[in-house]
């Protein structure tokens, strides 16, 4: 059955619902009382259990009776976690070159990823045959109910997540929405790349975010997503960019320029000029990679002058913004893990502020697939129980069903 249409989101002008502080208390926790509910969410003893309830009859939470300790005087207290078996979210994650589809469940653990080439053509037949792969993908899984699809591209998406502009895909401003709506239906989240990963990064973080965080990725392309208290306020006219950002060096840009921080640390072109210089005998950044782990001093070389620039790169971006927390994304900076003491030296050299030591992300070398999934689960934790009753009023991907009160059942 085709689902009717896409929503682009934006900031919410309604305050989240109690089952969403819920049930995100109950995902940071891994398994939580009422009453630790109570604390954490700073909703009233019956509101809790009102939300509790609510969300183990639809299968979002369960109980474990099994955990409660044997002989305990009174009525036992059964802790409460997030159900990882019954539902899932589906995602889609366009990279320069390869695109991977993802499959993850409501704690935020990725249960498959693979990488396919991206197709090439014009962005609906593009997306047209990416969704049909990932509803193959899906169907690996049809005991679960997918809530949503989260669609993450590079790029710069419209503030209505409506059109993309990727120069580099040849896509110079693709109606995205439009395409979506007729391919794909509902219950998918359009969101840019660099956006996707921070949350993935403030949604699997054990404790909520606070302050201001500055997060720059890095690989084929580059991007930048300044948060507040987790989230990343949108401009009237979408995200902007730091892929020309002058950090000086040879490198063409397809803008015109020379020295673009996203044409000189790119993997394509760092790949190709160790191509050019003999060091590898393809233009990969895997084989420079493995050349410089081998010993090999001109690949070192090259991948610490990457590192250099992308310090300086992102000093150019703090200084702007000045966020309380800088935090790198992406396998230009964790690829080759004897640069990242270049990139923080650089970056400590070419900051006009206070001195700021920045962090590496936690989400490994699995990102793009984290990132997928994420746009998918953020609008869920956003309003868990309206997820479902979408899902409900539609055939699911998977095309299973969730029956009630499957928790409380167990």
């Amino acid at each position: 059955m085709p689902i009717p249409a896409v929503r682009h989101r934006g900031p919410s002008p309604t305050p989240r619902p109690p089952s969403a502080a819920v049930l995100d208390a109950a995902r940071r926790a891994g398994l939580i009382f009422r009453d630790e509910l109570v604390a954490a969410t700073e909703l009233s003893h019956a509101t809790v259990n009102r939300q509790v309830t609510r969300l183990l009859e639809v299968g979002l939470l369960r109980e474990r009776p099994d955990l409660v300790q044997a002989g305990a005087v009174g009525r036992p207290r059964v802790p409460v976690e997030v159900d990882p078996d019954g539902y899932g979210v589906l995602g889609i994650h366009i990279g320069l070159r390869r695109t991977t589809l993802a499959a993850g469940d409501l704690r935020g653990r990725v249960l498959g990823a693979a990488e396919v080439p991206n197709p090439i053509g014009d962005p609906a037949d593009v997306l047209t045959l990416l969704v049909a792969r990932l509803r193959r993908f899906g169907a690996r899984w049809p005991e679960r109910r997918m809530l949503r699809v989260g669609l993450v591209v590079g790029g710069q998406l419209s503030a209505d997540r409506g059109r993309l502009r990727h120069p580099r895909l040849g896509w110079e401003s693709a109606p995205i929405g439009e395409i979506v709506d007729r391919v794909a239906g509902s219950h998918v989240e359009v969101v840019p790349q660099v956006e996707a990963m921070a949350g993935a990064e403030t949604l699997l973080a054990r404790q909520p975010s606070r302050g201001t965080a500055l997060y720059v990725y890095a690989r084929e392309t580059v991007g930048s997503v300044l948060t507040v208290d987790g989230a990343a306020p949108v401009p009237a006219a979408g995200l902007g960019t730091i892929s020309h950002l002058p950090v000086g060096g040879a490198a063409s840009c397809p803008c015109g320029a020379t020295g673009c921080l996203e044409a000189s640390v790119g993997e394509a072109s760092v790949a190709a000029a160790a191509h050019r210089a003999g060091i590898v005998s393809e233009p990969s950044i895997a084989k420079v990679i493995a050349a410089a782990e081998g010993g090999h001093r001109a690949a070192h070389e090259l991948l610490v002058e990457r590192a250099r620039v992308l310090g300086r790169g992102v000093a150019l971006a703090r200084d702007v913004f000045n966020p309380d927390r800088v935090v790198l994304l992406g396998q230009a900076f964790t690829g080759y893990r004897p640069g990242l003491a270049h990139v923080s030296a650089s970056f400590a050299a070419a900051t006009v502020l206070d001195p700021l030591v920045p962090s590496v992300s936690s989400l490994g070398p699995g990102v793009q697939a984290l990132a997928a999934c994420t746009a998918a689960l953020l609008p869920v934790h956003a309003d868990p129980l309206g997820a479902v009753r979408k899902s409900v009023a539609r055939e699911a991907w998977s095309g299973s069903a969730i029956p009630a009160r499957r928790a409380a059942t167990r």
